[in-house]
């Protein structure tokens, strides 16, 4: 991954000092300093163009009071998946392509989402059922 396209935490104490300076959507990852920096940010991060992010980075993220746009994760690990359930504001996944049963039950309990408890229904309708809430 190209230095460019890493936020680091000198980006993210700019972008605290002037939003206007640093468009987050053009990070595609994310170091582990940095979101401890975001999460003072009272209003919603547009992180969209990030396609990984670790667990740490997630645990900083998820202190944020506002919004989450983390659109570009196509996966997420059940650890980040668990922090990132317990995050206040809104939270879009929206290019989630595939989670395990944890996952899609840490970020279920955020939008409400039951998982049946019938033996009829399989984990892959259980996961495709939580994909049709954060699509």
């Amino acid at each position: 991954m190209s230095d460019e396209t890493v936020l680091t935490k000198d980006i993210a104490e700019q972008f605290l000092a002037d939003e206007d300076s640093v468009d987050l959507g053009e990070f595609m990852a994310i170091e582990d300093a940095a979101p401890e920096s975001l999460s003072k940010h009272k209003e919603g991060l547009y992180l969209d163009g990030m396609t990984e992010l670790s667990d740490a980075a997630a645990e900083s993220l998820s202190k944020c009071e506002g919004g989450l746009d983390l659109r570009g994760l196509t996966k997420l690990s059940d650890a980040a998946a668990k922090i990132l359930g317990k995050h206040k504001g809104s939270l879009y996944l929206n290019s989630l392509t595939s989670l395990s049963d944890a996952a899609a039950e840490s970020l279920g309990k955020k939008w409400g989402y039951q998982r049946a408890k019938s033996n009829h229904t399989s984990p892959s309708i259980r996961r495709h059922s939580l994909r049709e809430l954060i699509t």
